[in-house]
């Protein structure tokens, strides 16, 4: 028993310290990794930095307002020197650009204000990707208001509706296009039938 207790123990200390020094390195490698605690904590850390509250910092906080702003002085303007036919009934066709004018000028009055109150924030830039669907919707109407008359409302009223589509992320560009000029069509005879009020034709109102 004697001698088998000598024999083992030495073979029992070399694996005992063996597994204690294999223990140490791997609790020292471990150690050296971030748990998955401390992963999981980052990870959830990015993912609750919503696109909504990055702010926009000094003047870029200005853009989107300011094209509000220019959209909806266009729109009053409109509306306040819109040639009314004779017969046409009240509130008459320029009460809708001056309403719509209207109301963009109040928007951008609220962006204003919460740009004034954000003032001095840290921030991380401007997000432009966040932006995008308003700068291209944005860009639309200013394009279908300077091809209106040219174009016509069947045409330029399709390419709004198409540009809206592609600003939100639709990518099915036939599909989009026949919806649109499906829309621009039933707007034209609502306006037609319903109001009595012609939309303008534009070219194709000369070849037609």
């Amino acid at each position: 028993m004697t001698a088998h207790d000598d024999t083992a123990s030495p073979r029992e200390g070399a694996t005992g310290e063996g597994a204690t020094a294999g223990g140490t390195t791997t609790a020292s490698a471990e150690g050296s990794r971030p748990s998955e605690q401390e992963q999981d904590g980052a990870q959830g850390a990015a993912a609750a930095a919503a696109p909504e509250t990055v702010l926009w910092t000094g003047p870029t906080a200005w853009i989107v307002p300011g094209l509000v702003a220019a959209l909806g002085l266009v729109g009053v303007w409109g509306g306040l020197t819109l040639e009314t036919p004779p017969n046409a009934a009240r509130p008459g066709p320029g009460a809708f650009p001056l309403a719509i004018g209207v109301l963009l000028l109040i928007a951008a009055a609220c962006m204003a204000v919460v740009n004034v109150r954000n003032r001095g924030r840290a921030g991380s830039g401007p997000a432009w990707f966040e932006a995008r669907p308003v700068l291209l919707v944005l860009a639309g109407v200013a394009v279908h208001t300077a091809l209106l008359e040219i174009l016509g409302w069947l045409i330029a009223g399709a390419l709004l509706f198409w540009v809206v589509a592609y600003a939100f992320g639709a990518r099915a560009y036939l599909r989009d296009a026949v919806v649109a000029l499906s829309m621009s069509a039933a707007v034209q005879v609502g306006f037609s039938l319903g109001l009595g009020l012609a939309l303008p034709g534009g070219f194709l109102g000369t070849v037609l």
